[in-house]
């Protein structure tokens, strides 16, 4: 198979929320890829996914907050009754709150996806800037590792083996 296609098929299948860096960079160092290069292409589509995220959802979160009306005082004070929000807290809440921004960036890949972590980290109040730094550092942290295992794990089990369609 092409090198180029290869390439491509990590770019992709790392800008899919699902799959992701931790999945695509071992296949295509399994693919017979040299492994640092695509930890890049694996880091470049992934992060290029996350920007939109943290972009819409800052909008989203200016435009909800134009939309809410902030509730007079009388409301306020009908709803002490009622449980509060914070009486039932979301795994991603618990997270963000124990760990932050960082926290939600390097356990955000194994429990709930990068785009979804990025956009709730967005929604929750973290800066843009913030968000961005942290993904892009976890993005990169996730890409080179998993590359760098799965090199270490083809060198050792496959020796001089080569894939069907790698030629000789």
């Amino acid at each position: 198979m092409n090198e180029l296609l290869l390439y491509a098929a990590v770019f992709i299948g790392a800008a899919i929320p699902a799959f992701e860096v931790w999945a695509a960079v071992p296949l295509g160092v399994i693919a017979g890829l040299p492994w640092l290069p695509v930890v890049g292409v694996g880091f470049i589509g992934n992060l290029i996914t996350i920007l939109p995220v943290v972009y819409a959802g800052d909008k989203m979160k200016a435009w909800m907050s134009r939309l809410r009306k902030k509730p007079s005082a009388d409301e306020v004070n009908e709803t002490d009754d009622r449980e509060s929000p914070n009486a039932r807290k979301s795994r991603k809440r618990r997270i963000f709150e124990r760990f932050g921004v960082p926290g939600l960036a390097f356990l955000g890949p194994f429990l709930i996806g990068v785009h979804i972590a990025s956009a709730f980290a967005i929604a929750s109040g973290a800066s843009r800037q913030t968000v961005i730094i942290w993904f892009s550092i976890s993005i990169f942290v996730c890409a080179f590792l998993s590359g760098l295992l799965a090199e270490m794990g083809v060198a050792n089990f496959a020796g001089d083996a080569t894939l069907p369609f790698q030629g000789d």
